[in-house]
């Protein structure tokens, strides 16, 4: 297509996005609308997917917010009329999405537009646009309704739904969406914020996740292991999956600014799965190029999908990880995670490298290395195989010593 905005959709870039740099992803025989357009947005899938990702979250709605682009009506003032052509190409996008096995984070309010629809009541204007969402797109094969990005009002955004409303409009979608897909709702950033406001939710049978914003990175192995534990507490266990990091202008930086990712490799990746987290959706701040708003090139963090995509093939490969839970108090070193299936299956992720010890029911266990950096097959350390019955030492892992490195015992 051609980079022309139209009234009421700007953009920093000035236009809707195209994503022309992926044009060269789009293969023959993949979907395209209008001779030829959409060619930027399908390539831009079929390279996630190379890359080893399996989600991708975007708004449905951002009148009065950051980008002001995306919206399902005939216009920006608009709230009854759905633009049906539009709306097409939507499905063709998710239908591709589909075949690629990638799943289809729907965030379906901002901040600033929470209260947009019938004043934030569940009313006409809301339930028109949920069931014209749930009618045309439910169907599809992986979708996660997210009630509202940082939902809720602050001192910023003093607007807010209830929490009264926000769970009603939770049950419409429940009641109405006959796939029962995932529910989930986006918090703040300020931890205390976040703390009372997911607070409200625990128990509430219609919300299955939360999808947590972190303003700063150092919280997000502790905030998914007291969510995971306090849900599971409340009897509603909750999916907590992290898809927003601070500081807000920096959040992933582009490989160009950061080659090696070894903060949140550490911080954020490893720190959420190991805390029984369900994984990561990367947020890109706003001051470096390919921002959130204006990122038309998802080469430009290529190296971060691959550090993803080392994880997230450990977890499927080695790890029972359904059956573990975190269990950092074990070993003998404050910085390090540790998820477990007592008795038989122990990963050790440690940021500095070196050994630790651990306490291990009686029985012999070997012990494997991973390179969380490079990924690649288990490799042996100093130490093989350890016996139970008491703390003992992992050994240290082949080399680069000082490096972070995975340690995975598992009784023989």
């Amino acid at each position: 297509g051609r980079n022309i905005a139209r009234s009421g959709e700007a953009v920093p870039n000035k236009g809707l996005h195209l994503y022309e740099p992926h044009t060269g992803d789009w293969r023959e025989g993949d979907p395209q609308w209008k001779n030829g357009r959409g060619k930027g947005i399908i390539g831009a899938l079929n390279y996630l997917s190379s890359k080893g990702m399996n989600s991708f979250y975007f708004l449905t709605l951002n009148i009065l917010g950051d980008g002001e682009d995306v919206w399902p009506y005939t216009s920006r003032n608009e709230r009854y009329r759905f633009d049906c052509s539009k709306l097409d190409q939507w499905g063709i996008v998710f239908s591709h999405a589909d075949k690629l096995g990638i799943m289809m984070h729907f965030v379906l309010t901002e901040t600033e537009n929470q209260c947009l629809l019938d004043g934030g009541y569940l009313d006409v204007q809301r339930k028109l646009y949920l069931r014209e969402l749930i009618a045309r797109f439910a169907h599809h094969l992986a979708i996660t309704w997210n009630l509202g990005e940082e939902h809720h009002s602050a001192s910023f955004s003093p607007y807010g739904q209830t929490y009264r409303d926000t769970k009603m409009m939770a049950d419409y979608i429940r009641n109405t969406d006959p796939w029962d897909n995932f529910i989930v709702i986006h918090t703040h950033s300020n931890p205390e914020q976040r703390r009372k406001d997911m607070t409200e939710y625990l128990g509430f049978k219609n919300l299955e996740g939360i999808s947590i914003q972190c303003g700063n990175v150092n919280e997000v192995h502790e905030d998914a292991k007291y969510w995971v534990k306090q849900s599971g507490d409340s009897l509603h266990q909750w999916v907590v999956c992290l898809d927003e990091i601070g500081p807000s202008w920096k959040g992933a930086l582009p490989d160009a600014a950061d080659p090696a990712h070894d903060t949140i490799r550490h911080k954020v990746l490893w720190g959420n799965l190991m805390a029984g987290g369900a994984g990561v959706e990367w947020y890109f701040g706003y001051r470096y190029p390919h921002s959130d708003l204006s990122c038309e090139d998802w080469r430009s963090r290529e190296k971060l999908w691959e550090q993803t995509k080392i994880a997230l093939d450990f977890f499927h490969n080695y790890l029972p990880f359904t059956e573990m839970k975190s269990a950092d108090e074990l070993t003998k070193i404050t910085n390090d995670y540790c998820l477990v299936k007592t008795g038989e299956v122990y990963a050790i992720y440690l940021p500095e490298g070196n050994s630790t010890e651990i306490p291990l029911p009686d029985g012999t266990y070997n012990v494997k290395w991973f390179n969380p950096r490079t990924g690649g097959e288990l490799l042996n350390g100093t130490v093989q195989n350890i016996r139970g019955s008491g703390f003992a030492s992992t050994g240290n892992p082949p080399d680069d010593k000082s490096n972070d490195w995975v340690c995975l015992i598992r009784k023989e």
